[in-house]
């Protein structure tokens, strides 16, 4: 790529951008940089046409500015601030091929990727992702790429259909068709970033917003919410985090939870922290449950644009051994409004007015992803999302995805005899009361037990 091309930008990173930045800054030269990348994996039809594929990743760059956007430190600098922006015009991406030869062990091709991603995506060089393809006459699998500084969550989970729809209309084009643009225009996230910053930046540590952050911090001694029990590392060499997945409800379970708490006056990601509440209540006897949230930043000209549209909102309610489910859930949703109203701050901003660094040790990720563009094909395309692997040595994380077919949870935890008991056990409590919500509305009659099935 030619350094003509790309243009000067003036559009600044955003906040979250920037901290990213700034982390991978200083941990470089203290080891290899830790991986942050996500990925989507899923199939094409039949073998693949190179040339068609290929015309199809040029278009979806186009589409989304962020993939043809580049932030740098100034020469020498290890800070994240003060980054240059450059952007590539539309139209100035190629795609290089390259072949890395045959597999007959599915194991040994999982670690070449997940080598591969390691080693190619990261938040200091562009491109900041990277496909890969798996050809065989019958189906071809697809695996995309990319650094959490150009994408979220949502994000990851758009580029089955993007990209279907792309490649379906090269193909088109390849066979003498004449195909209308298959997809609409969409805005850049460089000008939410810059917009975001403009707000964020007008704020003072003396804004009401701010002073309901340093009320939330002051409350738990000045630390963001931690898991109910211990699970920490504390050896200093943390090894990767292990992970979990589970079903917590089938889509008749789903549906039958849905509608319970619509009718206690939530929904249910307040349902479900109803659910969590209650299974810290019950393993530590804690009055209060406290969490950190991610919210969705986008509005409605962003809504299928590729970027980091997420903020971070702190969760707090009270839950005694007494309350019902219907009260909890009443208190859960009452705090996720200010949750979200506060999630509009990024947090790296929040602890520039606060003074002090913030580190969200126990989060809790809620989406019903059954509007995202392709979500009823998902089976079909065999769509999977990946992450990368994490050494945090304090880090808990559920994520929590409503399907067409249910409720599913994945989760990591530090790499501790503790976390490897207790994070389980959670989900596994966890799943057993939302079970018995969506079969009584109530909460179990008796304290959960392994085995146990709500009846």
């Amino acid at each position: 790529m030619s350094e003509a091309i790309w243009a000067a930008d003036l559009r600044r990173a955003s906040h979250v951008q920037e901290a990213h930045v700034a982390h991978a800054l200083e941990t470089a030269d203290e080891a290899s940089l830790p991986p942050s990348w996500l990925a989507s994996v899923f199939d094409l039809p039949a073998e693949l046409d190179a040339n068609a594929f290929a015309a199809a990743l040029c278009e979806w760059t186009d589409r989304h500015e962020i993939l043809r956007s580049h932030l740098s430190p100034p020469a020498g600098s290890t800070q994240g601030d003060c980054l240059r922006r450059r952007t590539l015009p539309a139209g100035a991406v190629s795609i290089h091929h390259s072949g890395a030869g045959e597999f007959t062990d599915g194991q040994q091709l999982s670690r070449y990727l997940e080598e591969l991603f390691d080693s190619e995506v990261g938040p200091l060089d562009w491109p900041a992702y990277i496909c890969a393809t798996i050809s065989r006459p019958e189906t071809t699998t697809v695996c995309i790429a990319a650094d959490h500084i150009l994408m979220d969550g949502y994000s990851i989970l758009t580029i089955a259909y993007e990209i279907h729809t792309l490649y379906a209309a090269a193909l088109a084009v390849r066979d003498g068709k004449t195909v209308p643009p298959p997809l609409p225009p969409t805005a850049s996230y460089l000008n939410f970033a810059e917009a975001e910053r403009i707000e964020a930046d007008t704020l003072t540590p003396e804004d009401e917003s701010i002073a309901q952050w340093r009320q939330f911090l002051a409350e738990a001694g000045g630390r963001l919410p931690e898991f109910p029990v211990p699970v920490s590392d504390v050896s200093g060499s943390s090894a990767a985090q292990p992970s979990g997945y589970t079903e917590l409800l089938n889509a008749s379970a789903a549906h039958a939870f849905d509608r319970v708490c619509r009718k206690a006056g939530g929904d249910s990601f307040s349902g479900l922290l109803a659910c969590l509440a209650k299974v810290g209540h019950e393993i530590t006897g804690s009055g209060e449950f406290r969490t950190m949230v991610p919210f969705h930043t986008r509005t409605a000209p962003f809504r299928s644009s590729i970027g980091w549209y997420v903020g971070m909102g702190p969760v707090a309610f009270p839950l005694g051994a007494a309350d019902s489910f219907c009260e909890a859930v009443r208190r859960a949703a009452s705090n996720l409004d200010w949750s979200k109203n506060l999630s509009r701050i990024p947090t790296p901003r929040v602890a520039d007015l606060l003074g002090e660094p913030l580190r969200d040790p126990f989060m809790v990720s809620y989406m019903d992803v059954r509007r995202t563009p392709g979500a009823r094909e998902w089976n079909s395309w065999q769509v999977v999302t990946l992450r990368s692997r994490s050494t945090d040595p304090d880090e808990v994380c559920l994520w929590i995805v409503r399907t067409f077919d249910g409720l599913v949870a994945n989760y990591r935890h530090p790499a501790t005899a503790p976390a490897g008991i207790a994070v389980p056990d959670y989900v596994a409590r966890t799943k057993h009361i939302l079970a018995c919500v969506a079969n009584t509305a109530r909460w179990p009659a008796t304290p959960y037990r392994i085995g146990d099935h709500c009846q």
